[in-house]
């Protein structure tokens, strides 16, 4: 199975703008994004008591009383595990973003569809 890092690589989202795989990616499967986000938060919470700051303590003590140079790598912490979490769902979700975009395209040709029917019905009632 291949591993996708950017959106665009992934074949189930080519052809979209970027603005498009962003609402698909971050915004239509909200079950699953808020179970990521509970996991986060705990992977959050764990990591840094038990690996960032025992880290911290060991190699640069001082650190830690610095509030600015804590808070920013606490940032960039939470930052790189947030775009790691968006990697595993982009490629976890991959078959539900094939199913979604068969359904808008479905629904597109709907449309089309319906359009042309009542072009043709004012057309015959003319």
């Amino acid at each position: 199975m291949t591993i996708y890092f950017r959106p665009d690589s992934v074949p189930e989202l080519a052809g979209l703008s970027s603005w498009e795989q962003r609402v698909l990616l971050r915004g239509t499967f909200l079950r699953e994004r808020a179970i990521s986000t509970v996991v986060l938060l705990l992977a959050v919470l764990g990591s840094v008591q038990f690996a960032i700051n025992p880290l911290l303590e060991r190699f640069a003590p001082t650190i830690r009383t610095d509030s600015v140079i804590y808070a920013v790598i606490l940032v960039i912490w939470l930052l790189l595990l947030m775009k790691g979490r968006d990697i595993v769902l982009m490629n976890m979700l991959r078959p539900k973003f094939a199913v979604k975009r068969a359904e808008q395209k479905a629904a597109e040709i709907a449309k089309l569809e319906a359009e042309r029917a009542a072009e043709n019905e004012s057309k015959a009632a003319e």
